[in-house]
């Protein structure tokens, strides 16, 4: 089946999903129910440079500082979970190079 959406859900969506599940007990529903009901439209991609151009600037100015600020918070977590489990948590399609490089990087291949 496919993915209607593919950006994390939001809280109203998730919430919309499990009120949608209790009253009608099919997954298939509350799929349908959400693709009818929260499905976006992207706009289509630019054809040329000029055009792409313009998309990413337009993209650009929509940046502000608290989105920045939680963009650098949510890193720095990322970094300090990476640090603090030495990689371990590192997905197993990684190859075991990338992780002892990564581990190596960080300061833990003392412990492995």
């Amino acid at each position: 089946m496919s993915v209607c959406n593919e950006k994390m859900a939001a809280l109203g969506e998730k919430l919309f999903c499990v009120l949608e599940y209790h009253t009608s007990k099919s997954v298939v529903t509350v799929q349908r129910a959400f693709c009818a009901t929260y499905t976006k439209i992207f706009p289509p991609l630019p054809c040329d440079l000029v055009d792409l151009k313009a998309w990413i600037i337009a993209a650009v100015k929509n940046i502000d500082a608290p989105m920045l600020t939680r963009v650098w918070q949510e890193l720095e977590y990322r970094f300090d979970v990476c640090r603090v489990t030495c990689g371990a948590h590192i997905e197993s399609n990684i190859s075991s190079c990338q992780k002892k490089l990564f581990r190596f990087s960080c300061g833990c291949e003392q412990f492995h």
